[in-house]
Formats: structure tokens, sequence, C-alpha cells
């Protein structure tokens, strides 16, 4: 596969992420089930996409969008800080439920990735914990930091087949 169309299919994951993230947002507004099941499905979509185009599509890997539903469900808001940390964990361990999968399904460079989405997952409740930006720019962010992050799996996958 040549280094265009691979950064081509990235950039496409990437779109379809940012449609998610953007569904995620819109139901932190109104319309919860807008984040929840069309923001998750899309989320999960993205990844299903990425497996395809690169090959290493696994019927398993159809997990993802109850995992996804779960970290768009989730609710992470309170006036405690610790609550709020406790609250956006949970939503960090439905994210990497689907980094889990990746790594017991395929191994190899999936555990490589792994601590990089436990860096941007604590990195996550950072920032939705301080909220250093406006409610409806740090959900979109921390949505796509989540679920962006998932993204690389499928490559890790792709470059342990050779």
């Amino acid at each position: 596969m040549n280094e265009t169309w691979l950064g081509t299919i990235a950039f496409i994951g990437l779109l379809i992420t940012a449609v998610a993230a953007w569904f995620y947002m819109l139901g932190g507004r109104s319309g919860k089930w807008r984040r929840r099941f069309i923001g998750s499905l899309i989320g999960a979509t993205a990844i299903w996409v990425l497996a395809l185009l690169l090959g290493v599509f696994n019927f398993l890997l159809l997990l993802i969008y109850p995992f996804y539903i779960g970290l768009y469900v989730l609710g992470y808001g309170s006036d405690i800080p610790i609550i709020k940390v406790v609250k956006r964990s949970i939503i960090v361990v439905a994210s990497l439920a689907t980094a889990l999968l990746f790594c017991f399904l395929y191994g190899g460079n999936c555990w490589l990735v792994l601590p990089l989405s436990a860096f941007i997952g604590a990195g996550s409740v950072w920032l939705g914990v301080k909220n250093p930006i406006q409610a409806p720019v740090e959900e979109f962010f921390v949505c796509l930091l989540l679920t962006e992050i998932n993204l690389l799996y499928p490559f890790a996958v792709a470059l342990s087949k050779g």
C-alpha cells in the first residue's frame, strides 16, 4: 500500500471522527440521543472503515459500538472536583476498552499504542476537570481526543501484519 493512500486513509478516519465529535457536542446542548447513539455509531464507524480499508477488519471489532455508547452516554458533570475526576475516568475506561480489544485481538504493535491511549485519556480528564475553554469546545475536543487515538490501532495491526 503506498504512502499517499495510507495518509489518505488516516485523513478519512479523522474526518469521520470529527463528525462524531460534533454530534457529541450537539448532544451536550440538547437531544442527548444525538450524542449517545448517532455520535457513538459514527465514531465506531471510523474505526471500522479504517480496518476495512487496511484489510484488517475482524467481526469482533463490532464490539466497539457498545464501548463507544458507554463513552458517549456516561455523565461527567459535577460541581465537586473529585466526582468530576471519577466520572471522567470512567469515560476514559470506556475508550480504553476499544484499545484493549485491539490489544487482545491482534497483539503486536497495538500494545505499543496502549500507553499513549492511557496518557491521552489522563489528559482528557485534566482538560475536562479544569475546563480552560468553553464547554461546547471542550466537549468536542475531549471526544476527539478519546476517539481519535483509537484510529491508530488499525494502522498498528496493519504494520504488524506486514
